[in-house]
């Protein structure tokens, strides 16, 4: 009975895999199908109440609801900056950094992708994608390096929202799951970036090119290491770190070059009024400051005293402050955007329509997610995987989770849903086999996000139709596969040298 029942806990990520991979269905359609899946299992093999069977989908949900903020948010944000004339002035101002093609794609893609990611890591392709292809990138270059790329900040986009979600799953402070997180990611930095130069064929035997890259490298691990392993508190400043650095960096490599100002580097590009140009990055700065002033003790403790309880069903209640969720910070840059508006005509209740239409895929898929992961905790089906995994020891288990966590994470149309329920597995995992929970849960909240990304059949579609390629998506996948098959060898070797050689 016991094999039968871890036979149909795996299962589901079985049909997901199929359904994505082989017949490459939408992610909300097969979501929804796995969910009913999981709801026949529920009813037939554990018995469960229809009433129990509601509780369970519908807190599930209520779970995860700082998810649906950010996803919700994010998509306002990233219409706002496209409404207000904001992201067209950052660009053009970011493409005077480095005349060279390489300089320019570099420049597009750790600073606008790392800034806008910060806030909405979907919000980045319609940005970067179509702007690498107008520098004389072939499309499917484009997409795929890209996706290659920015693989290794996934983890960290919407202001966290993936260990915030480990969080709620695990119980464990958000500073302590983003600083596991940062760890295993650093080596994932130098892998994506290789990665990028190659797809794009930037020949790296080139000093130019190669400087660019160390350059790329070095912001973005210094940002890593600063916000995620020294001050820590202040985890969710770290893409914003990192394109700031980067920005920087790329500044001074510019002048240390030519000698010449960023102004002269490009001809090609259109020249804004330096107001135009604090104005495309003060909706950046102003949610940077509400997250520093957050951290004030002062304004904390009020903050902290806006906290109160949900609970229902039975389960246990869990705390809820809607100032301190990734969500509001992004909302409070999205409508910032109003205040430093470049160009007129912005109508909030119009991009509020059109975001809201733009995220109701996202949202459902996430819905169907999280019922079907809930469900899989209830009936002990997510306890039943950690017991069976854990039987092999904790190293092996560690370097395990690493793989599944991967495959998982190309199997969700959504990789919060996969997240939630890696983590929430962790719990029991983390006894059975002695090893700190913190650092599972961080090591399943970044497998289950950054790698898997870019073959992810769904976002593979999506990029395509950004860089106007039709009937490539095999051969992207196939273009991303090695980079990020190389990205997981790379977290399993420092994982199973970790749990050897320090915990």
């Amino acid at each position: 009975m016991e094999l039968l029942k871890l036979s149909v806990a795996l299962l589901p990520f079985a049909v997901l895999l199929v359904g994505f991979i082989v017949f490459r269905m939408s992610a909300l359609k097969l979501s929804f199908y796995v969910w009913m899946l999981e709801v026949a299992v529920a009813l037939i093999l554990y018995h469960m109440g229809i009433l129990k069977l509601f509780g369970s989908s519908i807190w599930g949900n209520l779970a995860i609801w700082s998810g649906f903020a950010v996803l919700y948010t994010g998509q306002i944000f990233g219409q706002n900056i496209r409404s207000t004339g904001i992201l067209k002035v950052m660009l053009d101002t970011l493409g005077k950094l480095h005349p060279s093609k390489a300089g320019r794609a570099v420049s597009l893609s750790s600073v606008v992708g790392g800034f806008v990611g910060a806030f909405n890591g979907f919000a980045t392709y319609p940005v970067t994608i179509p702007g690498l292809v107008e520098l004389g990138i072939s499309g499917m270059r484009a997409a795929v390096g890209y996706l290659v790329y920015f693989s290794w900040s996934i983890a960290f986009v919407s202001l966290f929202i993936a260990a915030t979600i480990a969080s709620r799953a695990s119980g464990l402070p958000i500073a302590e799951i983003a600083q596991v997180m940062g760890l295993f990611t650093i080596p994932l930095v130098v892998v994506s970036v290789i990665g990028f130069f190659r797809i794009m064929k930037f020949d790296l035997g080139k000093k130019e090119n190669l400087s660019l890259a160390l350059i790329v490298m070095v912001g973005n691990i210094a940002a890593i290491v600063l916000f995620t392993q020294v001050f820590t508190e202040y985890y969710i400043l770290t893409l914003i770190a990192s394109s700031t650095f980067c920005l920087l960096l790329l500044y001074a490599y510019r002048l240390l070059a030519t000698g010449k100002a960023v102004e002269e580097a490009s001809g090609e590009t259109a020249t804004h009024s330096a107001l135009d140009v604090f104005k495309a990055f003060a909706p950046l700065a102003v949610g940077v400051l509400v997250v520093v002033l957050w951290k004030i003790p002062a304004i904390s403790s009020v903050i902290n005293g806006l906290t109160f309880k949900v609970g229902f069903w039975g389960y246990k209640p869990f705390a809820v402050n809607l100032f301190r969720t990734p969500g509001f910070y992004v909302l409070v840059t999205a409508l910032s955007c109003y205040l430093f508006a470049i160009t007129k005509g912005a109508k909030p209740w119009k991009d509020l329509k059109i975001a809201t239409k733009r995220s109701a895929d996202s949202l459902m898929t996430l819905f169907c997610g999280g019922a079907m992961v809930y469900l899989m905790v209830d009936t002990g089906q997510i306890a039943l995987l950690a017991k069976s995994f854990a039987s092999w020891g904790g190293t092996v288990y560690a370097g395990l989770l690493s793989g599944v966590g991967f495959l998982a994470g190309i199997a969700f149309g959504q990789g919060l849903p996969a997240c939630f329920m890696f983590a929430k597995m962790q719990v029991n995992a983390a006894q059975l086999v002695g090893l700190p929970l913190v650092i599972l849960v961080g090591i399943a909240a970044l497998v289950t996000m950054g790698p898997p990304n870019p073959l992810k059949p769904s976002l593979i579609r999506y990029t395509s139709s950004l860089a106007n390629i039709k009937g490539k998506d095999g051969e992207m996948f196939r273009m991303a596969f090695p980079w990020q098959i190389l990205q997981l060898f790379v977290i399993v070797v420092c994982v199973v040298l970790y749990m050897l050689y320090v915990v």
